[in-house]
């Protein structure tokens, strides 16, 4: 049985795609993936029905883009939650899941009737010794009307305000689009989380040498109008690696996801993504970012 593994998953829009694990999991893991720069309008990836032998997945756009198709291969890591070490005395990591229904959005274009915002804490069991890169995903849509065949309604990706040594706080991230069904949102979603020692490490796995390189960024992420920042792995990891990447602090007002938009051997630039529900500029001020990257894919049992 896996408790690891790293992978591509291609995804599209207009329907639910199917991806199997190439091994079944001892239990339901948790899945971190993130959106790539294939598609050029504002677009996320969501996700649903994660078991122990895989998940569904769809490209989902929020209110103000074409949902006409469109497609995105991308990485993902999936987790056993509990605490952990890489093999041969490896970087620490942790995986879990909390359920929340409180909100993150703009001010811009709120619900007339006004909208609550608030954070959700997540408690570590493991004390690291500086703030770990923390990657999170929303794994369920129980609030979701629009998909797969329209846009997503509500809008969620996930909001980090902070993370620390101890813990992180989340919530479900609206952006500009809280007015598209912001003041309906009355069931919580399950966000899976990934917390992870920053640091370089090099473990067998699949019979092979693998490389794994968790940052956190400076505060130098900004907006897709913006461009590309470039963040380094500290280290050479060779080809093309897999990378999953979220923010790690919510400086700007409007609210945003992280997207992938190229890799190297030694670095991945990543932007910060808006919706364009109130406003057609995509610019972001500065934020703070997670990279997790593996020098290919891999099991681990």
């Amino acid at each position: 049985m896996a408790t690891l593994e790293v992978g591509e998953v291609t995804v599209q829009t207009g329907a639910w795609v199917s991806h199997s694990f190439s091994m079944p999991f001892a239990e339901v893991p948790v899945v971190v993936l993130a959106p790539s720069a294939q598609v050029d309008e504002p677009a996320a990836i969501r996700i649903k029905d994660v078991t122990k032998t895989g998940f569904q997945a769809v490209v989902a756009k929020p209110t103000g883009s074409s949902v006409a198709g469109a497609s995105m291969t991308v990485s993902f890591v999936a987790v056993v939650p509990g605490v952990r070490q890489l093999p041969g005395s490896g970087l620490w990591l942790e995986a879990g899941r909390v359920s929340t229904a409180k909100l993150a959005a703009s001010t811009k274009c709120r619900p007339s009737g006004g909208l609550s915002t608030s954070w959700q804490k997540v408690d570590f069991q493991n004390q690291f010794a500086e703030q770990p890169a923390f990657l999170t995903t929303i794994q369920t849509v129980n609030n979701e009307v629009g998909l797969p065949s329209a846009n997503s309604e509500p809008w969620f990706t996930v909001g980090v305000n902070s993370v620390n040594p101890a813990d992180a706080w989340v919530s479900l991230e609206m952006a500009e689009t809280s007015q598209h069904g912001g003041s309906a949102v009355n069931q919580d979603e399950e966000v899976g989380w990934l917390a992870i020692q920053q640091g370089v490490h090099t473990f067998q796995a699949s019979g092979q040498a693998v490389q794994c390189a968790a940052v956190k960024s400076s505060r130098s992420v900004r907006g897709w109008d913006n461009g590309p920042a470039t963040v380094s792995f500290g280290a050479d990891m060779g080809g093309s690696p897999l990378v999953v990447a979220s923010q790690s602090k919510r400086f700007g007002g409007d609210g945003g996801w992280v997207r992938v938009m190229g890799t190297s051997s030694t670095s991945v630039e990543v932007v910060i993504d808006e919706d364009q529900n109130c406003d057609n500029e995509r610019r972001h001020t500065n934020e703070e970012v997670s990279i997790l990257a593996f020098s290919s894919g891999c099991i681990l049992q």
